[in-house]
């Protein structure tokens, strides 16, 4: 451990690690380099957005067996949003990172030099690499720049620098190949976490993100839409992407104040079961509906609503209505395993591919936690099996996979509050009717037996007589009295 007297304050600065190339002092955000046993003030570092993420330094957890202790941190922004790493110092001396983008987490540690890897310009979303005896598949390609920073990290990090990152997965293994220093990537190996099994300890608690970020997480507050003056809900601290119910302008509210990024005006109000704000008791814990967008498969008139659910410990949880029915839907941490080209494997379950199309987003209101606009898209592609439908979908920088559940309307409904509201959909009801009119129809079972019966009695004796031409007319007459009951057989 190394301390000095910060040269610009006077405050004192703690190197915990050797390695560390720099810090931020907490007090006065100068940036001070690590030359030998002195420091260099190199000039101010901006002060991180807070957002509701958990995490911060001092936080301490497990990861492999080893104790390890948050000490720094940096903040990445991208065209659609932005992510943090935390720089992690293990008991031992060693260090690593934790990632942490949108309530999903990742522990990596430094492997050297990826001389095998492909250049940056050729990787792209499903593409593979193979490392360890493993075969990894890329899920995001990003180029972002440093925002923010603090505490103690282990190179020179400022506003303005530049980060090109590949994002590969394999079952619950997570590699990163990091382009920031030069055409040869740095390799990072880990796996996808949840901070319960990091046993994380010294977690901020809600009063102090409202301490820090001004406001309760979660808590609802209203904006003013900068085309229309409309009232926008938002939840500070948790998604700063904005879309007017209203008017449909697209703005971002990172800064607390909304302003536009997509001034274009669009005047069809969406119209949706669920509405902006209300809240449903899902698995025992509280969700808000904080975004909505209506999407549209591509060359096809099916369309469906997507609704973004927020909950301040259990993060995002996604509800789908289409007019096959309702969907509860998670993204998944671990992803599924190829068993071919038809087929993947999850938890032990077998998925079998059903089809693959395109999804676009033809409208869309309140707040996300990434920026999405009228018009995107994603290349779908649906597996099913007994406990779900697995969807993987791919965009030309990211690549995700979720796991769909079917839920009745009426437990939706209950959900929200059992008002009566949310009913099955047309297909639904289409089922309902059609599992009726069979049921008639099986009721014309037992009289086409009593008719072929007579039939067989009357002609039998006749047909012998009469030829093969007799019989032909049996079967015909015999026909006609079971094709009710046929047709009730192939409907099913």
């Amino acid at each position: 451990m190394f301390k000095l007297a910060c040269p610009s304050c006077g405050a004192e600065v703690v190197f915990r690690s050797a390695t560390s190339a720099m810090a931020v002092c907490e007090y006065c955000r100068s940036t001070l380099l690590r030359e030998g046993d002195a420091v260099r003030d190199a000039g101010k570092m901006a002060v991180v957005l807070e957002d509701y993420s958990p995490i911060r330094i001092t936080t301490s957890g497990m990861y492999a067996g080893q104790a390890f202790g948050v000490v720094g941190r940096i903040q990445l922004r991208y065209e659609d949003g932005f992510w943090n790493e935390w720089y992690i110092l293990f008991d031992d001396g060693s260090a690593g990172w934790l990632s942490d983008a949108s309530g999903q987490y990742a522990v990596t540690l430094d492997t050297g030099l990826a001389d095998d890897a492909p250049p940056f310009g050729q990787i792209v979303p499903g593409g593979q690499y193979t490392w360890d005896g493993a075969t990894f598949t890329a899920s995001d390609l990003r180029t972002a720049r440093c925002i923010a920073g603090e505490g103690e990290l282990p190179f020179q990090v400022g506003p303005g620098w530049q980060a090109k990152v590949a994002d590969y997965r394999q079952g619950v293994r997570f590699l990163t190949l990091d382009y920031s220093e030069g055409a040869r990537p740095r390799r990072y190996a880990g796996k996808a976490v949840g901070l319960g099994d990091l046993r994380c300890q010294l977690l901020r608690t809600p009063g102090e993100i409202a301490g820090s970020a001004g406001r309760l997480k979660g808590k609802a507050a209203i904006l003013a839409c900068p085309a229309c003056g409309g009232a926008i809900e938002w939840r500070p601290a948790v998604a700063a992407h904005l879309h007017c119910p209203a008017c449909g302008t697209e703005s971002d509210a990172t800064t607390g104040t909304a302003e536009v990024m997509d001034a274009g005006r669009r005047e069809a109000r969406l119209v949706t079961t669920l509405s902006l704000g209300e809240e449903a008791s899902i698995d025992g814990k509280t969700w808000t509906l904080i975004g909505l967008m209506k999407c549209q498969e591509v060359g096809e008139a099916e369309e469906w609503v997507e609704y973004l659910m927020f909950n301040e410990t259990a993060g995002f949880l996604w509800l789908v209505e289409s007019s096959a029915g309702w969907d509860k839907v998670r993204v998944l941490d671990t992803w599924p395993e190829s068993v071919s080209s038809s087929a993947v494997r999850y938890e032990g379950a077998a998925y079998t591919r059903m089809q693959a199309y395109a999804s676009r987003v033809i409208q869309v209101a309140g707040a996300f936690n990434w920026r999405v606009k009228v018009g995107d898209s994603v290349s779908i592609t649906d597996y099913r099996g007994s406990r779900g439908t697995l969807t993987s979908e791919r965009s030309p920088s990211e690549l995700g996979w979720s796991l769909a559940q079917r839920v009745p309307a009426a437990t939706v409904d209950g959900w929200f509050g059992g008002k009566g509201r949310i009913t099955p959909s047309v297909t639904s009801l289409a089922a309902l009717a059609s599992t009726s009119m069979a049921a008639d129809r099986g009721k014309l079972r037992p009289l086409a037996w009593v008719f072929t019966v007579l039939v067989l009695l009357i002609n039998v004796p006749i047909a012998f007589r009469g030829g093969l031409y007799s019989w032909v007319l049996i079967l015909i007459a015999i026909g006609i009295l079971w094709l009710p009951v046929y047709t009730d057989v192939l409907d099913d």
